[in-house]
């Protein structure tokens, strides 16, 4: 009986090592914390879109208590703040549940536009069960990273598209005029008040961004001396309220009080509304 046993015990301790020594046997179950999509788009248009909800899926165990999943984020020509936003950097599973809590990426519209990709990648950095594994599959998990394309809603042109021939519409008529771009000043040249004695009056205004590299924002000028006309009087402009500018709608919005000059003093005549458009 104990030979027997020892035989036993033997072929047990072989049976181990042989096993031991098998790499393709492999645990049959195993689990995994993964997104449940490797990629998504999201519109940039800001208030306009829904945020977009993101969740983590438990595959092949059922947790009896919350697990926390720690994320990451990596950015390519986006800065989190200015064109997107996350609701959270950390998600749960509750105990029982194979589904996460959600997050909530929402687009910011910040009038930037660019012909680069703009995207960034949200990635599992932490599990708060360590044995879990990240992603799907042994030897090259997927859904580990997300990818978040942000489609941009802007143009991608610049003040210089006011560089060259304009029209400008005032409430009186529809010229055209032209425009020459040096840095953020524009300088419109010709019928810029409907008054034929004088359709070459000049005016330069500073269009200022409401952001860098915005494709939007403020058109300025201090008073100026806009020239004479073919009758000798001076004139010179000055801004009424705000002025506008858009580069992908091709527009400056700018009014101004005309004045002329006349026993040596400046001589209020009346106000103008401009929108100068792309010919």
């Amino acid at each position: 009986m104990k030979n027997l046993r020892l035989i036993i015990g033997l072929l047990g301790i072989l049976v181990v090592l042989a096993c031991s020594d098998d790499d393709t046997i492999k645990d049959p179950i195993f689990e995994f914390i993964s997104f449940q999509n490797e990629s998504v788009t999201i519109n940039e248009n800001g208030g306009s879109i829904e945020p977009i909800p993101v969740v983590l899926r438990l595959m092949g165990y059922e947790p009896t208590e919350d697990i926390r999943v720690d994320l990451s984020v990596t950015n390519t020509n986006v800065e989190e703040g200015i064109d997107y936003e996350l609701s959270s950097k950390s998600l749960i599973f509750k105990s029982g549940s194979f589904i996460s809590d959600t997050l909530f990426v929402s687009t910011i519209d910040n009038e930037i536009g660019t012909d680069l990709e703009r995207s960034f990648d949200i990635r599992i950095e932490n599990i708060s069960k360590p044995e879990i594994k990240v992603g799907l599959g042994i030897e090259n998990p997927t859904n580990a990273v997300m990818k978040v394309v942000i489609a941009d809603d802007e143009c991608t042109e610049t003040i210089s598209v006011f560089d060259g021939a304009l029209t400008n519409q005032t409430p009186w008529g529809t010229h055209d005029i032209n425009g020459s771009v040096n840095g953020s000043v524009v300088t419109l040249v010709g019928n810029l008040i409907t008054y034929s004695p004088f359709s070459n009056a000049t005016l330069e205004v500073t269009l200022t961004p409401d952001l860098d590299g915005g494709t939007k924002g403020s058109v300025t000028f201090d008073d100026f001396n806009a020239g004479t006309d073919s009758d000798g009087y001076e004139y010179q402009f000055r801004q009424v309220g705000s002025g506008s500018y858009d580069v992908c709608s091709g527009e400056i919005h700018v009014g101004f009080d005309v004045y002329y000059m006349s026993g040596g003093s400046w001589v209020y005549w009346y106000t103008t509304n401009n929108t100068i458009t792309l010919q």
